[in-house]
């Protein structure tokens, strides 16, 4: 039970940001190298609520990828901070440095983080890859119709909730065709 629970000490509760499980307070993870190997520092929101900013945080940690983390208020929840929009002028989630290179869009991350530490998995251009990664971007764009842009009840709110209902059928008919649980 022990191991389970956090840290007690500062210095603990430290190592344990950077060294152990996965955890949305870090703002450095380091996997057991020495901070001077980092080489990525991602931008990301506070509440770790954005798909497209999980994304990208869950490759840097499934590959182990030593990286900071700064965090960015999603326009849903307030103004965007100056040094942010000084940075990235859209104010869009996620971005990330790469060896002082400024890159944006989630999957252009992706792509950019295989060239430079190897794809996980298939990889993003993978021919099986491509119509999944389609479907994500389809189901992400029905599920933000639907929650966003619908307003009480009506046709367009129910027409909207069907949509992302198809698309959502769409994805387990996608996942049940995989030989794991992911794509």
């Amino acid at each position: 039970m022990e191991q389970l629970l956090p840290p007690q000490s500062d210095a603990e509760l430290q190592r344990w940001r950077t060294d152990g499980p996965t955890n949305p307070q870090a703002q450095l993870r380091l996997f057991g190298r020495p901070e001077r190997e980092v080489r990525v520092t991602l931008y990301r929101d506070h509440h770790a609520w954005c798909p497209y900013c999980q994304k990208v945080w869950l490759w840097l940690e499934e590959q182990r990828i030593p990286y900071r983390i700064r965090k960015v208020t999603m326009f849903c929840y307030g103004e965007k901070e100056r040094w942010f929009t000084q940075l990235v002028p859209s104010g869009m989630l996620p971005a990330l440095e790469l060896d002082g290179r400024l890159i944006t869009e989630s999957d252009v991350i992706l792509q950019a983080l295989e060239q430079a530490f190897g794809p996980l998995g298939q990889g993003l251009s993978d021919p099986d890859v491509l119509p999944l990664r389609q479907l994500e971007r389809r189901l992400f764009r029905a599920w933000c119709q639907w929650l966003c842009y619908c307003e009480g009840e009506g046709a367009h709110t129910a027409a909207a909730e069907q949509h992302f209902a198809r698309m959502a059928g769409l994805v387990v008919e996608a996942l049940e065709a995989l030989p794991g649980p992911f794509f």
